[in-house]
């Protein structure tokens, strides 16, 4: 059942016109957004607003407005990825800035794998499908 749905993606993504791959990147940057926003609202770190994807570079700028915080965060996710372990798929946000010195330190010390998101067992290969096409 899924190669026969990867197939129709791909076959439906060949087919595409100019106005149907923008409709595809915008709908690629909600999937991303949605992603990125329910991952950092549900461990409690915030709420992501103003989120920008370019997914052609496979960059992300978001705002967090961390929980119990006043002052806002800016971050920039310089490239990002998906990949899959033991049929879990994971979004990968890597090379993290952010408008804290010290937490750019941490990340550049700390987190040089990046941020790893799971998509959940219930994509079943269709998260990394549509994040990468």
């Amino acid at each position: 059942m899924l190669k026969r749905f990867t197939l129709i993606v791909f076959l439906l993504v060949g087919s595409l016109s100019a106005t149907d791959l923008s409709t595809m990147d915008s709908f690629r940057s909600k999937v991303l957004t949605s992603a990125v926003s329910l991952y950092f609202q549900a461990r409690g770190y915030g709420t992501v607003e103003n989120a920008t994807v370019d997914t052609t570079k496979k960059t992300l700028n978001f705002i967090l407005a961390p929980e119990g915080e006043t002052q806002k965060l800016f971050i920039t996710i310089g490239s990002y990825m998906t990949f899959t372990i033991d049929n879990k798929e994971y979004l990968v946000l890597q090379k993290v800035q952010t408008n804290r010195v010290w937490l750019n330190r941490i990340f550049a010390d700390h987190m040089k794998e990046g941020i790893k998101i799971p998509l959940g067992t219930m994509s079943k290969g269709v998260g990394s499908l549509i994040l990468n096409i």
